[in-house]
């Protein structure tokens, strides 16, 4: 196959997107412990990947439904980060930020993906970070700064 004329093959690999949400309530994020081997945990955000025929924003708040329970109020785009986790495994994850609407609905609805959900400051979670958010925090981005425009990139 070809394309522009450069040669594509059907077995090309292809990055994949994801979506993450930066969930606030009462001036802190929602701060997930995914499951890593050996029971151990890395700090991670809701998210997931973008389904065929779905938006950016339909899947960040359909993936932050599924994992947490909780419903959120007005989504703002914050940033993306290219994830090169090895030579064939590379995803772009898109960020937005938004107030949830009720952090009592909070529920642990994964438990095999991750041990739990806590209610944390965002400076407080600084080691253990899944590759993503770590580098999202590597950005100059930092929630509940709205003036101004918020998207940040990493490089």
């Amino acid at each position: 196959m070809s394309h522009r004329g450069v040669n594509i093959s059907s077995s090309q690999q292809r990055v994949n997107c994801a979506v993450a949400v930066v969930v606030t309530h009462a001036r802190k994020v929602l701060f997930g412990r995914r499951r890593t081997g050996c029971g151990d945990f890395e700090w991670q955000l809701p998210g997931g990947w973008l389904e065929i025929g779905e938006s950016p924003q339909q899947a960040a708040r359909r993936e932050v439904l599924e994992e947490t329970g909780l419903l959120l109020r007005e989504l703002h785009f914050v940033g993306t980060t290219s994830n090169v986790f090895s030579a064939h495994n590379h995803s772009l994850s898109l960020y937005f930020e938004a107030e949830c609407v009720d952090a009592g609905s909070l529920a642990e609805t994964e438990p095999e993906k991750c041990h739990g959900w806590e209610w944390r400051y965002w400076a407080d979670v600084t080691d253990k970070l899944f590759l993503p958010l770590g580098l999202l925090k590597q950005t100059e981005y930092r929630p509940f700064f709205q003036q101004g425009p918020k998207a940040r990139v990493s490089t």
